[in-house]
């Protein structure tokens, strides 16, 4: 007499396994997501900034390595934090778009990479108190007095007047990305610049509407601006919002005090989120769950998982959560010979 349990215990797994293999296919088919259209959902996120002139312009190094990522198959280039006002700049060969002279070469760039046939995309930042003012022409600001060491000058404490230009000079950046054929914008909340360093207790010691004693209060320049160019007539394309929370967690923040911040990027307009942790496998809070599962807990638009991801094996675990619409791989996989045809050749055969 056959052993039916046995065989239908074989085919479900066999079914299973062709369920994954089947979804683990659509990770390198042509996709698109908020009119943004990849040839796939592997996304590059930048791997070596400070690569541009020193007026903060597009040197044809920066060129050729974004162009050469897209011929190597990525599908989606995010363009390392360029900065929106020079009081924001960090680095004295940093990328800049903050003023008509940066158009030129940005536009070279986007023209170049999609010839390729890969989308592009470009971080905004503003450096706040990671900044000296031999860099930024000014004394640095930022939510409070800081000072992150010998390489950076003190910072004094923004007031209304200065949110204000902070503001306009993210929208006036994100008119420019659009201009040169940006498909969409990132909002830097992370990296302990400017918006970061506002959520942060550690950093932001203000007894105003702009200090610590709330998350709507601790986001409400990040979200000012998401609204400003959310506002903006003439920017259309999509908008995420690139942010961690994992360096906050021994200074007492909460699953709640997560949601909450998601809750007003997503009020504000966001449309992109994109969290970024050291393991986007591990879990966080001390419990059952990645970053990437509490954020779509409260966040049901799309979102990019980031956190060295750097094997086919990582990736396939990423993939089978079944949350992320673009999955950021290490820079460490772009270093391997034909890596796109090994990450299907190991995924889905």
């Amino acid at each position: 007499m056959p052993n039916t349990t046995k065989a239908t215990t074989t085919s479900k797994a066999s079914d299973l396994a062709a369920l994954a293999s089947m979804k683990l296919a659509t990770m390198f088919a042509p996709v698109e997501v908020l009119g943004i259209s990849s040839p796939n959902r592997i996304m590059a996120s930048p791997t070596m900034e400070n690569q541009a002139d020193t007026d903060g312009t597009v040197t044809p190094a920066l060129i050729r390595r974004y162009t050469t990522l897209a011929r190597q198959s990525v599908g989606t280039i995010l363009v390392e934090s360029a900065y929106v006002a020079r009081q924001g700049r960090m680095h004295q060969t940093q990328l800049g778009i903050s003023e008509e002279k940066h158009l030129e070469g940005l536009g070279q760039l986007v023209e170049r990479v999609k010839q390729e046939g890969a989308a592009i995309g470009i971080r905004l930042s503003h450096a706040g108190a990671k900044t000296s003012e031999e860099l930024s022409g000014e004394y640095p600001v930022a939510p409070s007095v800081i000072n992150f060491g010998r390489d950076f000058d003190s910072s004094r404490e923004f007031d209304e007047g200065d949110c204000e230009e902070i503001i306009l000079h993210f929208i006036h950046a994100a008119e420019r990305a659009e201009e040169v054929g940006m498909d969409f914008v990132e909002i830097n909340g992370g990296d302990q610049l400017l918006l970061d360093q506002c959520l942060s207790v550690k950093f932001n010691s203000r007894d105003d509407g702009y200090g610590p004693d709330s998350i709507a209060n601790r986001m409400r320049l990040a979200t000012e601006i998401v609204q400003g160019i959310r506002n903006r007539e003439s920017v259309h394309i999509p908008i995420a919002y690139y942010f961690s929370v994992m360096d906050k967690v021994e200074d007492g923040f909460t699953p709640k005090d997560l949601a909450a911040t998601i809750r007003v990027l997503k009020k504000s307009g966001v449309d992109i989120l994109h969290p970024i942790t050291v393991h986007a496998l591990n879990h966080c809070f001390e419990r059952e769950k990645t970053l990437i599962e509490w954020t779509v807990r409260s966040f049901k638009h799309p979102q990019i998982m980031e956190g060295n991801i750097k094997s086919p094996q990582l990736l396939q675990e990423a993939g089978e959560l079944n949350i992320a619409d673009w999955y950021v791989m290490d820079r460490s996989i772009f270093a391997r010979p034909q890596w796109f045809a090994f990450l299907k050749r190991k995924l889905i055969t």
